[in-house]
């Protein structure tokens, strides 16, 4: 008991520091986000906004529209999908006609003999953009800005050295409680440690939310084929791109997520299948859980039998993590409205701390209905059954 007592305590303050460094870092991001729009370069880049998506309901046209309404010249947007209904088809040829300046691809093709069907998709849409120098993927759950493009290609083309450019994200819940936890998850926990990785270390890897990445880079990494058989595409595509001598940066501005689901068990699948990518594509990653404030100093009082000190202890984690959460969503992120869910925070970390556990459990994820073990270098195989 005293053993565990010690490591509670010493998680617990470490969890303080991180709140408290985590913040610093968040803040200076948002300072990074008031700034104006970088210029863009004399010759403006045809861009491909490419959208890999598993159906074309009525949420994903609403997203798909705020990427055809962007403020930039030259883009056509090449939406990826196994079928389109004829409602469907009707509300991609309204969107046409509302955007005459965009052109606007449907591919339904996808290249066969790939375990990752987002990138058999991506593989059939850019050989639909045979002009574009830039591709911006992104996925079906974003919603942007008219500046979008504008930063991206401004940050993008500011610095020649750079072959990818990758966007941190905030997140809106529908009115559901599984929403709301895997909106706190993405805003207060997500959020905060991409800033502050981006400030200690030199970024790796990208996030699926929005990759901007050259044409010459994606050739220098054998396109989208060298993708195919893996889970973490955006984990692997902005590593792919430094191993080829390119730097990957992160965005000064965050993009929108919608957060949709609709069951506590489509919130646990869903952060369940991040848990154990992160854990295989990235084992440092396991390394989360000493930074959980709340399950440690629960962990103390129970371990210490409620002594006054971890009563103390305790308080002190809560209240730091509740003014971590209330600064990322009003002055990183600015989803105020999201700010009455700040009771849910250390619930939503105790759930965090056991989905972090179950995730040890097991290499097999579920995606888009499918079973997949995770391999050791990050590509997946179907389990039968």
């Amino acid at each position: 008991m005293h053993t565990l007592t010690f490591l509670s305590a010493l998680c617990a303050i470490a969890s303080l520091f991180y709140y408290v460094s985590a913040t610093a870092a968040a803040l200076r991001f948002a300072r990074q986000a008031t700034q104006p729009l970088p210029p863009l370069p004399g010759h403006l880049p045809r861009v491909a906004m490419l959208k890999p998506l598993y159906n074309l309901d009525a949420a994903h046209i609403a997203n798909l529209e705020t990427f055809m309404a962007v403020d930039y010249p030259v883009a056509d947007v090449v939406v990826g999908v196994p079928t389109v209904t004829a409602w469907a088809a009707d509300q991609i040829a309204q969107l046409q006609n509302r955007y005459p300046s965009k052109r606007l691809i449907v591919v339904t093709d996808a290249q066969p003999g790939c375990a990752n069907r987002k990138v058999a998709k991506l593989i059939r849409m850019v050989e639909q953009a045979p002009e574009a120098e830039l591709f911006v993927l992104s996925d079906g759950d974003i919603v942007v800005e008219p500046d979008y493009l504008r930063r991206l290609v401004g940050e993008l083309e500011a610095h020649p050295e750079t072959g990818a450019i990758t966007s941190a994200y905030r997140a809106r819940p529908a009115p559901t409680l599984a929403a709301h936890f895997d909106a706190l998850f993405i805003n207060t926990d997500f959020a905060p440690m991409v800033m502050l990785a981006a400030r200690l270390e030199p970024l790796r890897h990208a996030y699926g939310a929005t990759i901007a990445i050259r044409r010459t880079a994606l050739n220098a990494i054998g396109c989208f084929q060298a993708l195919k058989d893996l889970l973490a595409d955006d984990f692997f595509l902005g590593r792919l791109v430094t191993d080829n001598g390119f730097k990957v940066e992160l965005a000064h501005t965050p993009v929108t997520i919608q957060c949709n689901q609709l069951r506590f068990s489509d919130f646990w699948s869903h952060q369940l299948r991040w848990a154990r990518t992160y854990r295989t594509t990235r084992p440092e990653s396991l390394g989360t859980i000493a930074i959980n404030g709340p399950f440690w100093g629960l962990i103390l009082m129970l371990a210490s039998h409620f002594a006054p000190g971890a009563i103390a202890t305790f308080a002190l984690v809560i209240a730091a993590r509740l003014i971590m959460a209330t600064l990322m969503l009003d002055r990183v992120l600015d989803v105020r409205e999201t700010l009455s869910d700040l009771p849910l925070v250390p619930i939503k970390d105790l759930v965090m701390a056991a989905i972090w556990f179950a995730s040890l459990a097991s290499n097999e994820v579920t995606w888009g209905g499918r079973r997949f073990r995770i391999l050791s270098d990050g590509a997946m195989q179907e389990v039968d059954g």
